[in-house]
């Protein structure tokens, strides 16, 4: 395992517990001093779990540590991905970049190679809105995971990524698919961001089709739920595009526009503020 043992005890003696304290009940502490000297490279990954355990750490800070305290590239990559709130194009051009990158050394690297494709899409609507073009580019990765019985977390990021490129029939039917899996991570970190990206998405397509009722449905579900997680960046977005809704339904957006837009430019997202301003612009409401 590399440089395991040795960062184990870094943080062993870091914290001030014995060898006998954090071998007890998990294996010898013969056999775990020989592990902390790179002598014993044979140590399960579940007995290096359960060492981290006795050392209150999770896997995930470990290698983080065992790294210089940096992410790998391929976890880097991922990280950006999860989080991406929106399509800027300067994060879309770096986030291809760093696929590229990656991929040299690791060409059949599948779920990168995905990213890179889901990326390459997204640029293309943010300089053209060429959504034919786009969906193009995308479906291969919709028809893929379509036929899968069980979807994990990297698989319903990528349906989220790709879902507003395709007509509302086939959105809704992504996300209903989506959905029946991702219940299934109720609990885990971030899930409940990724619901609420999911209807904000699916609002904005059902905007485009002039749905304005069901999306602001979407929008007030995703709203809620904003306020309950505490996501300030896509509380905004809600507000803009209910304004949007409210104001084709009833001619009066009251007040959710310039609310959005407001607090955006008080959390400093020029970029999203003129982005969301495009969409005002863009028929998207009806004066």
């Amino acid at each position: 395992m590399n440089n395991y043992g040795q960062v184990v005890k870094d943080i062993r003696v870091g914290k001030g517990y014995s060898q006998q304290y954090v071998s007890e009940k998990i294996c010898s502490q013969g056999n775990y001093s020989k592990f902390e000297k790179g002598e014993n490279r044979e140590i399960k990954y579940s007995i290096l779990k359960e060492f981290l355990g006795r050392l209150e750490m999770s896997y995930e800070e470990f290698e983080y540590i065992s790294n210089n305290y940096e992410m790998h590239e391929r976890q880097r990559i991922m990280k950006s991905f999860y989080n991406q709130t929106y399509n800027s194009e300067n994060a879309l051009l770096q986030m291809i970049e760093e696929c590229a990158d990656y991929l040299r050394q690791n060409p059949n690297d599948n779920l990168i190679i995905n990213i890179q494709t889901v990326m390459e899409g997204m640029l293309v609507l943010a300089r053209s809105s060429d959504f034919v073009m786009a969906s193009k580019t995308l479906s291969p990765i919709w028809k893929d995971l379509s036929q899968r019985n069980t979807l994990y977390l990297a698989d319903i990021y990528l349906l989220n990524a790709i879902l507003f490129v395709f007509p509302i029939s086939t959105a809704t039917e992504i996300k209903e698919f989506a959905f029946r899996h991702i219940d299934k991570y109720n609990g885990f970190q971030n899930i409940n961001k990724l619901k609420i990206n999911f209807l904000i998405n699916l609002s904005l397509i059902n905007i485009k089709g002039k749905d304005f009722e069901t999306a602001l449905h979407l929008l007030n579900d995703a709203i809620r739920a904003c306020k309950s997680e505490q996501l300030f960046i896509n509380l905004s977005i809600c507000y803009v595009r209910k304004g949007v809704c409210l104001n084709n339904l009833n001619g009066e957006d009251e007040g959710f526009i310039e609310k959005g837009l407001t607090l955006l430019q008080h959390l400093e997202q020029a970029e999203l503020v003129k982005m969301l301003e495009k969409e005002i612009k863009n028929n998207l409401i009806v004066n």
